[in-house]
């Protein structure tokens, strides 16, 4: 029942910024202002692999183009949860388009709980990784987003192999709104 209201929680923030899109992205101009605050939902679902990831996010930007943001996240299938807390700051690489590529940096301490696995720990995680944004909107983008992850204790399950391993590469699509 959890994974069928998650599955709806992501459709609705999807469809609410579609709704809410212009009728002209060229005439954007994407709102990465010092003092602007971002509201951020990510995720991904694999439905057939029965696991979803959710990862929130605020943050505010500190100076043009650099946000620092604190995120929270939660990982769950079957056999594996995760739940994670901690900081990310992300550097914009702003031109005179709706797409903004940008470069990011974080570390967030999670909880890892595997049964198959035999893994019940924490561990801090940093990343490093980059992405790009749409502007739908002056105020509200689109972005997916790759990182490499590292921690500091063996927490990710390579499900091919079952191997528990120290290193993970993550995509995330996001929903992202600014205000002021």
């Amino acid at each position: 029942m959890r994974k069928k209201w998650f599955v709806f929680a992501v459709a609705v923030m999807l469809a609410g910024s579609a709704f809410a899109a212009e009728k002209e992205s060229s005439g954007v101009t994407p709102n990465l202002n010092k003092g602007t605050k971002v509201l951020e939902g990510a995720g991904h679902i694999n439905l057939m692999g029965d696991e979803g990831q959710i990862q929130l996010a605020y943050g505010q930007f500190v100076a043009d183009g650099i946000e620092v943001a604190v995120v929270a996240g939660l990982r769950d299938n079957d056999s594996y949860m995760s739940t994670e807390l901690g900081v990310r700051t992300e550097y914009n690489i702003v031109g005179d388009s709706a797409f903004v590529p940008f470069l990011g940096a974080g570390v967030v301490w999670a909880d890892v709980e595997a049964d198959d696995s035999d893994i019940d720990t924490d561990a801090a995680v940093f990343a490093v990784g980059g992405g790009v944004k749409y502007f739908i909107r002056d105020d509200v983008a689109l972005a997916v987003n790759g990182s490499y992850l590292f921690a500091t204790d063996d927490i990710f399950v390579d499900y091919e192999d079952s191997e528990v391993e120290d290193d993970e590469i993550r995509i995330l699509y996001s929903v992202r709104v600014y205000f002021d």
